[in-house]
């Protein structure tokens, strides 16, 4: 599952513009008083505009998988970095041989830089936003996590990539974009405080095959191109 778009909405552009553009340095692809889309390495990423929008989200960057040491010096002058018990760095070491570091943008939004260790995509390269490979993670909320996730495998096809999930937390996907379906009110990883929302999500997926659909009782808009 590749993320070629992700749209999410803000309540500040300019301020948005700033952190992602000007201190991040992603490119700027289209930009209006109501929208602004950046390139997040081969994904698209799009904001727009919401006056008094106070929610938060949850998304999630692939960089190479042995950098995360790199990435995380280079995120740590430009945004706040999320802690859990002093450690900045985390490790995951079951399905997921990844190493993770979690960060702030100035809307609160939780961001972050994740090397996964099964894909064969080490840099010797000194980190950059160049080396932003693509957003490969965005969480979604639901009352019901079983039933968004059967939703999910019946009409996208997408199996659970971290063994059987659970009703609170189960990861859709592959290694190549996933969707971290959450119960609502989940506080996100690690001890940020913030409680997942049932908030408008609009993905756009390469694939194989093209359609378009929302997820029965949510906000969430899923658009399959090629």
């Amino acid at each position: 599952m590749k993320l070629f778009e992700l749209r999410l909405k803000i309540a500040d552009l300019v301020e948005a513009r700033h952190f992602y553009h000007d201190v991040l340095k992603l490119p700027v692809l289209e930009e209006t008083p109501d929208v602004l889309v950046l390139q997040a390495g081969s994904s698209r990423l799009a904001f727009e505009a919401v006056a008094g929008w106070q929610e938060k989200y949850h998304f999630a960057f692939d960089v190479p998988e042995n950098q995360i040491e790199a990435a995380f010096a280079w995120i740590n002058s430009k945004a706040t970095i999320a802690t859990s018990n002093g450690q900045t760095i985390f490790r995951s070491t079951n399905r997921w041989n990844a190493n993770m570091v979690y960060f702030y943008d100035p809307a609160g939004n939780i961001l972050e830089f994740i090397g996964r260790h099964n894909q064969p995509n080490a840099s010797d390269e000194p980190f950059s936003e160049r080396s932003i490979i693509a957003i490969s993670e965005i969480g979604l909320a639901a009352v019901d996590v079983e039933q968004t996730v059967k939703w999910l495998g019946d009409t996208l096809g997408l199996p659970i990539y971290d063994g059987e999930g659970s009703n609170s937390f189960s990861a859709v996907g592959d290694e190549s974009g996933l969707f971290i379906v959450v119960r609502q009110g989940r506080t996100w990883y690690p001890e940020t405080g913030i409680a997942a929302g049932i908030i408008p999500v609009s993905v756009t997926l390469m694939s194989d095959t093209v359609g378009e659909y929302y997820v029965p009782g949510l906000p969430y808009h899923i658009k399959q191109v090629n």
